[in-house]
């Protein structure tokens, strides 16, 4: 018992032990200064729910919730989430001391002084592989990394389904402002062709141009027709995202709010009108925080290989309740025992362990590569979604102008062709204008609303302007500051 007690001390002493891993972080030049949380909406469902809830849209967020609930993707991340958990769990049971229930029967001798007879025995058998060099806690700490990078994936899962929601839901609410310009639109040209057919079988008008007026209210129809069926295209694209009938989309979309005053309202502008970020922010982004995982994982990874080129523990023991009967023998005894303890060292092999340690360390530096990358792309990312809604700033006001100096010169052209002091090709002119004019609204609508959602995912989901100070002293992505202040 001693020299048990003394293998058990030493073999205690060699499991603080551990072999070098390399380290978990790679230094990426990137400032630091605000705390975001682990993952954007905390990770939460619920959360990025009431994020989005904060738009006061209850068809964005019923379309949104739905979409959620019917998407392969977030279905198939969350499988692998309880994958990982389930690998999570095995890694901690094998480093810890098993312990099975047996029951055993046999027949025979054991040896010449003992009678043929019958050997019942029950009890418990254990077993425990000593982690030496910490092997058996790199397991572990790989596993609970694989788990966070695999739920890092089902969160990006729901961050991009939601913003890939509401660009169709925008999309299709600007569809229709188009459509009404087109229709408008039409309906002058139609208005225009109708008086020179008048005109035209009067004589009082060139069959040239009464031809010419037909055919801008042909065009005028065309670009209707294909605006609405890009509409239709982008209903039915709707109802197959959110698994809803088709009737039921649009019944929705007739029951939205109004969409200019809802833009006037500065619901966006107040959630994602920002124009620098701290650049932590970009950690609470799921890729980046999935790749972080992962290199905690292929750093725990190489530790694991490299202990298995070390000694290893075994320690082995049972309890049991024994009863023999035969050669006139009957009787029920107890045993134990504690051992055998196995100091174990591989040495044939040994260079498939070898080559497995340096497969694991070439994944960790691929791992660290990626790592770096993606915290790169990330920045790159949000600074172009930052560029990008500043210039569309910049060009609101001047397209706010351009509509009404073209609204004003066509009704001044078309009020002087209808008293004969312009002629039909100044018309359709004035018309051309305004027409690009109110298109390029409506457009620089869409773009502005498809750069929020971008720097929305750009940001990895949630995120709130009014948790970043007014002053950005340098350490800020900036799309406006130069590359020597960052």
């Amino acid at each position: 018992m001693k020299r048990l007690l003394v293998a058990l001390v030493a073999g205690a002493l060699l499991g603080a032990c551990s072999v070098s891993r390399p380290p978990t972080e790679v230094p990426v030049d990137l400032p630091e200064r605000w705390v975001a949380p682990p993952l954007a909406h905390q990770g939460s469902a619920q959360a990025l729910g009431d994020w989005w809830a904060r738009f006061d849209d209850p068809v964005l967020s019923d379309w949104i919730a739905r979409a959620q609930r019917h998407s392969p993707d977030i279905a198939s991340a969350r499988a692998q989430v309880f994958a990982a958990r389930a690998a999570l769990a095995g890694a901690e049971a094998q480093g810890r001391p098993q312990a099975n229930a047996v029951a055993i029967a046999s027949r025979g001798r054991t040896d010449v002084n003992t009678p043929l007879g019958t050997t019942l025995s029950g009890g418990v058998q254990a077993s425990w592989a000593v982690g030496l060099w910490g092997e058996g806690q790199g397991r572990v700490d790989s596993a609970q990394a694989q788990q966070d990078a695999a739920g890092a994936r089902w969160h990006e899962a729901r961050v991009l389904v939601a913003s890939e929601v509401a660009q169709l839901y925008f999309g299709q609410r600007l569809c229709r402002e188009q459509l009404a310009v087109a229709l408008n639109d039409r309906d002058s040209r139609r208005v225009t062709a109708d008086s020179n057919d008048v005109t035209e079988r009067a004589g009082l008008t060139a069959p040239a141009v009464a031809a010419l007026a037909r055919a801008s209210a042909a065009e005028g129809v065309a670009r209707w027709r294909s605006q609405e069926a890009l509409c239709e295209r982008q209903v039915k694209s709707i109802a197959a995202i959110t698994a809803q009938p088709e009737a039921d989309v649009r019944a929705q979309l007739g029951g939205a709010p109004d969409l200019k005053a809802w833009l006037a309202s500065g619901r966006v502008e107040r959630l994602l009108g920002v124009n620098a970020v701290p650049a932590d922010v970009l950690r609470q982004r799921p890729d980046v925080y999935r790749a972080q995982r992962e290199l905690v994982a292929a750093s725990e990874d190489v530790g694991v290989a490299r202990a298995a080129l070390r000694p290893g523990l075994t320690l082995q023991g049972s309890v049991l309740r024994n009863h023999f009967s035969g050669g006139g023998l009957d009787f029920t005894a107890n045993s134990w025992s504690i051992g055998p303890i196995t100091l174990s060292l591989p040495l044939l092999g040994r260079g498939a362990l070898h080559a497995s340690a340096d497969s694991a360390q070439a994944r960790y530096e691929a791992a660290a590569m990626a790592y770096a990358r993606t915290l790169r792309q990330a920045v790159a990312e949000v600074e172009q979604s930052l560029v990008t809604l500043s210039g569309l700033s910049e060009r609101l006001a001047a397209t706010e102008t351009a509509v009404a100096g073209y609204s004003r010169s066509f009704e001044a052209t078309e009020a002087r062709y209808r008293v004969g002091f312009a002629n039909l090709n100044e018309l359709e002119e004035a018309r051309r204008l305004k027409l690009n004019a109110d298109s390029s609204a409506v457009a620089l609508q869409q773009e502005r609303l498809d750069a929020w959602l971008q720097l929305y995912v750009a940001l990895g989901g949630g995120f709130d302007p009014a948790a970043i100070p007014a002053t950005y002293p340098g350490d800020a992505l900036n799309p406006n500051a130069s590359n020597d202040a960052r």
